[in-house]
């Protein structure tokens, strides 16, 4: 039995220029920063499902069409199930190349954690909708990361001097928010900050409810999952304010549309969704000096000087052959720091940005993005019974890797020199 949700009709092509990949980007392309550079540019279509089911390449086909090792995948096959996953899939040049659960089926689940990741998109999806709105005093205009909070919300816990940046990033409560003190918290279940954000946006979009919706319910309905076919999704049930921390209850089909996404710089069926600078601000680091695997309420691949729910780490997340996200330049916002915040010895140059972002939930839910191979891979529960959400996904980095590096025009077969030179943020295949 396939997985119902994600089969029906045929995957469909859809090309924007690079002038079209980054216009409009409204509020956010005034506040700055490095952004995306020329790496990011599409020098292919994005190609995306649009509002349609997904549709396997054909089995015959996945090694010719998806440039993978089809026992390879078969392989991780096994990784998942012995694990007790749900299931997982992968999805490259926006097609989807591989499917797999032992159950056969793929019925929404929660999850967890990874939720925050939907959360940052939608917020960022309101951001870009409000962009043309007019600022004439408290709680109007275009809705911008670099806001201050108090410019929506009358009363919060959190630091008064926030901007909504610092709860996106997880340092909203510090009692400094200065360059070098601020600092990393992870905000489990999100009362600490970040479910504020549902508030935020409600207070955005309160200023057109007929286009925007009544509320982040509706507007979450009509800006993302609409546009993008997410038709198995629920967050929060259908309430009128949202749980950032947690709630997404959805299938593995719906992930993977967020995360394509992403990975098209905010593009879906030839219509911008959010900015392509958002969409890079969640997946590069938003404070280095507090966190170097954090965007925005986004996991991130790192060298160093990480931390994460539990603590500092020495071990780079999901292993050595994921080449950490880094700026194409510095200082960007909303950081203003000199560099990466990497410790001595580990360099802030890149020669690709290619770094790999990840959204991960309790008991290993994940939404896996590799721009550097124009890949994304999404699993449902890993590891039954793991708090960390971060911890399993090491299993499942290199079996899904080693199907890639098989076929790989340069390291084909080499599986240890294409772990280096892709760790290393130097090959990428397919960068657009």
């Amino acid at each position: 039995m396939r997985f119902t949700p994600l089969l029906l009709a045929p995957a469909l092509l859809f090309a924007c220029s690079n002038s079209d990949s980054s216009s409009g980007d409204g509020a956010l392309a005034d506040a700055g920063g490095g952004g995306p550079g020329s790496d990011a540019a599409a020098a292919r279509p994005y190609v995306d499902p649009g509002t349609a089911d997904w549709v396997p390449v054909p089995a015959g086909e996945v090694e010719e069409t998806c440039k993978l090792d089809p026992a390879m995948l078969d392989a991780v096959d096994t990784v998942v199930r012995e694990r007790g996953g749900l299931g997982w899939a992968l999805v490259r040049y926006g097609r989807l190349c591989h499917e797999y659960s032992p159950s056969g089926d793929d019925p929404p689940s929660e999850a967890f954690s990874a939720t925050k990741t939907l959360g940052a998109l939608v917020t960022g999806a309101a951001a870009y909708q409000t962009r043309e709105l007019p600022r004439t005093g408290p709680k109007t205009g275009p809705l911008s990361d670099m806001d201050r909070v108090d410019h929506w919300l009358d009363s919060f816990t959190f630091n008064r001097d926030a901007q909504v940046a610092h709860v996106l990033g997880m340092v909203g409560h510090g009692a400094s928010l200065a360059p070098g003190q601020r600092e990393f918290a992870y905000d489990t279940i999100g009362d600490v900050q970040i479910n504020r954000l549902s508030d935020v946006v409600n207070t955005a979009i309160a200023q057109d409810p007929g286009r925007l919706g009544a509320n982040l319910e509706e507007f979450t309905q009509r800006h993302v999952y609409q546009p993008l076919g997410m038709r198995s999704s629920t967050w929060s049930g259908v309430a009128p304010t949202k749980v950032y921390a947690f709630s997404w209850v959805t299938t593995l089909g719906d992930m993977a549309r967020v995360g394509l996404l992403l990975l098209n710089h905010g593009m879906w069926n030839g219509e911008r969704i959010l900015s392509e600078e958002w969409a890079y601000r969640m997946t590069h680091p938003s404070f280095e000096d507090a966190n170097t695997a954090y965007g925005y309420l986004t996991w991130l691949a790192a060298r160093t000087n990480w931390i994460n729910i539990f603590g500092p780490k020495l071990t780079a997340p999901g292993g050595p052959c994921l080449p950490a996200p880094l700026w194409n330049e510095y200082p960007h916002e909303p950081s203003g720091l000199p560099d990466c915040g990497y410790g001595p010895g580990v360099s802030c140059e890149q020669e690709r940005d290619v770094g790999v972002w990840f959204a991960a939930g309790m008991n290993g839910q994940y939404i896996i993005g590799h721009p550097g191979l124009d890949m994304v891979v999404v699993v449902k529960r890993l590891h039954d019974g793991v708090l960390d959400p971060i911890e399993p996904l090491a299993a499942f980095t290199d079996p899904v890797l080693r199907a890639v590096a098989a076929r790989d025009p340069v390291h084909a077969g080499d599986f240890d020199g294409f772990c280096a030179a892709y760790g290393a943020n130097r090959h990428a295949p397919d960068l657009r």
